[in-house]
């Protein structure tokens, strides 16, 4: 007598249930401003992705240009940056703020 295990279809085609944002303002807090580029930056987010499980989207601010400096009293220069969504950092896939293409529809399985 064999048996069938039924497996629900929402395990089967499980991808990613949660998500770390890497911000280019919470980069630059822990990083020497020396290293505040765009290329830094990504290579970064790309290096810290391997410290969480396949389960969970790790994305980027994606940034498209610096625009300068900001001094706040008390906390390092920041870089002023241009952003235009998010890209989840393992895939290359950009994600909108807005709109139908966000990172949240992606995680609940609506893309």
């Amino acid at each position: 007598m064999s048996t069938t295990t039924a497996v629900p279809a929402a395990a089967a085609t499980a991808g990613y249930r949660t998500h770390y944002i890497r911000s280019w303002h919470n980069y630059q807090l822990n990083i020497p401003s020396h290293l505040h580029s765009i290329a830094h930056y990504n290579a970064d987010c790309e290096e810290r992705a391997k410290l969480y499980d396949r389960n969970a989207m790790v994305l980027r601010d994606n940034v498209v240009k610096i625009t300068g400096w900001y001094w706040c009293t008390g906390f390092p220069a920041q870089h002023c940056a241009d952003t235009d969504g998010y890209v989840d950092v393992r895939t290359g896939k950009k994600y909108s703020l807005h709109g139908e293409d966000t990172f949240f529809k992606a995680i609940i399985g609506r893309q």
